[in-house]
C-alpha cells in the first residue's frame, strides 16, 4: 500500500485551519438591557392638608343709657302737686337746694331768663342751642351736686375696648414666606441627570400642592372679607332707630316736667322755681349731648367691629398660610437631602468605580 500523497495531506490541514479561523470571527454584542436608576429619597410627597381656620370671635357690647331715679322722683313729686297742695315734697325741695349749690341765685336767674320759649322750642325739637347757653348748661350739669339727677351711660365696647373716637389703622401681619428651592449643580453623567430629573418632578408636585392649598385659604379669606365689609352699612343704618325713641321720651319728660313746674310756681317760690327750671334745662341739654355722643360711638363701633373681625380673619389666614409654607419647607428640606444623598451614591448605580 502506498503512502498518502503529502500534497493531499497539506490541503486537508489547510481546510481545517480555515474552518477554525472562520468559527473564531468576532460577532456583534447583543444590546444591553437599559439601566434604571433608583432614588428612594426623591419622591413626590403630599403636604399635610391645611383647611381654613375659623377666625376668633369678636366680643361686642352695645352702649347703654340709664335714667336717673332721683330725677324721676322729682318729676313724680311735681306731678303730685295740685291747686290745693300746701307743701312741697322733700325730693323736690332737695333738688332745688342741690341746684343752688352749683350756681348762685343771681346767676341762675340770669341764665333762666335767657331761655325764651323760642329757644326752648328749638332745643326740644332739634336739640340745637346757642353755643354760650349750651356751654353754661354743660358747666352746670358737670357740677357734682347735680350728678344724681342726670342719666348715666356706658360706651359701646369691642373686644373689651370702649369705643368713643376714631379708630387706629389695623396693623399688617407678616406672612411667613416659603423657602426658595435651590437645585443642586450636577455633573453631566447619566445617574446625576436622572437624579435631577426625579428631583424636579417631585418639586413640581410639591409646589403644585402648596399653591392649591394656598388658593383655598386665600379664597376663604376673600369671601369672609366681602361678608365683613357688607355688614357695615346695615349696622350703621340701624343706630338712629335706637336713639330716636330715647330722644322722644326725654323730650316728653321735659315738656311734662316744665308744665308741672309752671303750674306750681307760686307754691315753689321764685328761687326754687328758677333752680328747678335750670335743672330740667340742664338735664335735657345733657341728654341731647349724650345721645349724640353715644350715637356717634355706636356708628364708630360698627367700623370697629368690622376692623376687629377683619384683623382676626387676617390672623387666621396668615396662620394657615404659615402652616402650609412650614409644611412645604419641611418637605423641601427632605427632598433636598434626598437629592444630595442620591448624587453622592450615583457611583454605586452603574456608573463604575
Amino acid at each position: 500500500m502506498k503512502t498518502a500523497n503529502p500534497t493531499i495531506r497539506l490541503l486537508a490541514y489547510g481546510l481545517c485551519l480555515a474552518t477554525a479561523l472562520y468559527n473564531c470571527k468576532s460577532k456583534d454584542v447583543d444590546s444591553l438591557t437599559p439601566f434604571t436608576y433608583v432614588f428612594p429619597g426623591i419622591t413626590a410627597t403630599k403636604l399635610p392638608t391645611v383647611t381654613p381656620t375659623a377666625p376668633a370671635a369678636v366680643s361686642v357690647t352695645a352702649a347703654t343709657v340709664t335714667s336717673s331715679t332721683a330725677a324721676a322722683a322729682v318729676s313724680a313729686g311735681l306731678a303730685g302737686l295740685n291747686a290745693s297742695s300746701t307743701t312741697v315734697p322733700a325730693v323736690v325741695t332737695q333738688a332745688a337746694t342741690d341746684v343752688n349749690k352749683a350756681i348762685s341765685a343771681q346767676a341762675a336767674a340770669q341764665l333762666s331768663a335767657s331761655f325764651t320759649p323760642e329757644v326752648i322750642n328749638t332745643m326740644v325739637t332739634t336739640g340745637a342751642l346757642p353755643a354760650d347757653l349750651k356751654a353754661q348748661l354743660a358747666t352746670l350739669s358737670s357740677n357734682p351736686a347735680l350728678k344724681a339727677y342726670l342719666p348715666t351711660f356706658t360706651l359701646p365696647t369691642v373686644d373689651g375696648k370702649a369705643i368713643g373716637g376714631r379708630l387706629g389703622a389695623v396693623a399688617a401681619v407678616t406672612i411667613v414666606g416659603a423657602l426658595a428651592a435651590a437645585n443642586a449643580t450636577l455633573d453631566d453623567d447619566a445617574c446625576k441627570a436622572a437624579a435631577n430629573t426625579a428631583y424636579n418632578t417631585a418639586l413640581t408636585t410639591l409646589k403644585a400642592d402648596q399653591a392649591s392649598q394656598t388658593a383655598v385659604i386665600n379664597a376663604a379669606f376673600t369671601a369672609l372679607q366681602t361678608s365683613i365689609t357688607a355688614e357695615s352699612a346695615p349696622c350703621k343704618a340701624g343706630v338712629p332707630a335706637k336713639y330716636a325713641p330715647l330722644r322722644s321720651v326725654t323730650q316728653q319728660a321735659f315738656t311734662s316736667g316744665m308744665a308741672n313746674l309752671d303750674a306750681n310756681k307760686a307754691l315753689l317760690g321764685e328761687t326754687f322755681y328758677t333752680a328747678l327750671r335750670l335743672l330740667y334745662l340742664a338735664a335735657l341739654s345733657d341728654a341731647n349731648t349724650l345721645f349724640t355722643k353715644l350715637e356717634a360711638a355706636e356708628v364708630s363701633a360698627c367700623d370697629a367691629v368690622g376692623a376687629a373681625k377683619l384683623a382676626k380673619a387676617q390672623a387666621a389666614r396668615d396662620g394657615d398660610l404659615s402652616k402650609i409654607n412650614g409644611n412645604y419647607n419641611a418637605a423641601l428640606g427632605t427632598l433636598n437631602a434626598g437629592l444630595a444623598k442620591a448624587v453622592a451614591s450615583c457611583h454605586n448605580q452603574g456608573n463604575g468605580g
